[in-house]
């Protein structure tokens, strides 16, 4: 088979002979559902142009059929393809798949072994649309964390030896069903990530609809069974976010479907995911005030930079001090003392900017494993010593709280 032959996951070529028979009973079967039908204009029996959309309409079946709005002169402009002699029909998605399942067949395939009853024409037909085995599709359940706090759930299905991809997005209902979102993407392996663009079917046209960036190493993607990246996009509600991501690999169409179903994330999924999610507000700041809720209160911000010295109020003879620094360019915090290290840090001003949080998780020489403190942000000024709280675990693994008393010296 030539590999202008070979169909992608977006497409399928019919012959001619093959679409003929495929259009035929699309109206047979439309003018059964509603007697009558095929005495209207074209326009009417499609669903374009100036075609009431209250009455029946090729389009008005497949739109209920799949929840989507399709464009009803697409496949009229497939019939008029058929009479200028063409001798293959191309369908785009989603027309490649929908019109088979509106005539009860789950495929293509199955509608050409039923109904072609020509060996040759047959035999041709399925040249054009079975793949080698390499281009069987791998199903994944995604994760990520989703609009409404909680993990959202995706099918997914690669297709055509890891070129394309679908994503059709599960959010369960209060009533027990379910509402879908179906994402289309193609994919672009560069070194040792996927690149995926996706586009979605909105208002009877594919168009953009985000990005996702999956890590797959070296090896074959298809043996792993975990695929791990991150994806940005608008969400339901139109804001544009980015989340981390965990695809896992399923055996079957049939168990994909299953555990996109169960009201269970599994606990592996939730520690990993759970507010690992970015919003921006969907706006236009005209100044810097407006960036976001948080932007009145910059000019504090700009005030926590400096050099800290904290002593922790403990059961201890001796309390511990732990000096650090708050770098005024980045914001960077970094120790001072000799043989601790800084692992992963965190600032925030809390309570309208009254209170800074710091988080600090820690290793080498320290007294502590973690930390959380919190300080009056109205006592940092040069040289001032007061008291805050804090809590955390120490070195022995102990939880821990209490006073802390710190110095502060702006840089």
């Amino acid at each position: 088979m030539s590999e202008n032959q070979k169909i992608s996951a977006n497409t399928i070529q019919l012959t001619s002979f093959c679409f003929n028979i495929l259009l035929s009973d699309l109206l047979d079967k439309l003018e059964a559902d509603n007697p009558g039908i095929l005495n209207n204009k074209v326009s009417q029996i499609f669903g374009f142009g100036t075609y009431d959309q209250k009455k029946s309409s090729l389009k008005k079946e497949l739109d209920t059929l799949s929840g989507l709005s399709l464009n009803g002169k697409y496949i009229y402009d497939k019939k008029r393809e058929l009479s200028s002699g063409k001798p293959f029909i191309k369908l785009n998605k989603p027309y490649n798949h929908i019109l088979f399942e509106y005539l009860g067949y789950e495929t293509a395939v199955s509608y050409i072994h039923e109904k072609l009853e020509d060996e040759q024409e047959k035999k041709k037909q399925l040249n054009l649309i079975l793949l080698d085995k390499k281009t069987q599709p791998h199903y994944y359940v995604s994760y990520h964390f989703g609009e409404y706090k909680e993990i959202v759930k995706s099918e997914v299905t690669v297709k055509d030896d890891w070129k394309r991809i679908e994503y059709n997005y599960v959010y369960p209902q209060d009533d027990g069903t379910f509402k879908y979102f179906l994402y289309y993407g193609d994919i672009k392996k560069r070194n040792d990530a996927l690149h995926i663009q996706t586009r979605t079917f909105l208002d009877g046209k594919m168009v953009p609809s985000g990005e996702n960036i999956v890590y797959i190493g070296y090896g074959d993607p298809a043996k792993s069974k975990f695929l791990l990246g991150v994806f940005s996009a608008f969400d339901i509600n139109n804001k544009l976010i980015a989340v981390k991501t965990i695809q896992e690999k399923c055996m079957s169409k049939e168990e994909m479907i299953e555990k996109s179903h169960q009201a269970k994330v599994p606990g592996y999924i939730a520690q990993e995911l759970r507010n690992q999610r970015i919003e921006n507000d969907i706006t236009i700041p005209n100044n810097k005030m407006e960036i976001s809720l948080k932007s009145p209160y910059y000019s504090t911000y700009e005030k926590i930079a400096g050099t800290y010295i904290f002593q922790f109020e403990t059961n201890q003879k001796e309390n511990p001090e732990i000096h650090i620094h708050i770098n005024p360019d980045n914001y960077k915090i970094s120790s001072i003392d000799p043989g601790i290290l800084i692992n992963k840090d965190d600032i925030q001003l809390i309570h309208n900017a009254s209170i800074l949080n710091i988080r600090l998780h820690l290793s080498g020489l320290t007294p502590f494993l973690q930390l959380d403190i919190n300080i009056k942000t109205y006592y940092l000024k040069d040289n001032t010593k007061t008291t805050g709280k804090y809590n955390g675990i120490d070195f022995e693994n102990c939880l821990v709280s209490g006073d802390v008393v710190f110095t502060y010296k702006p840089s």
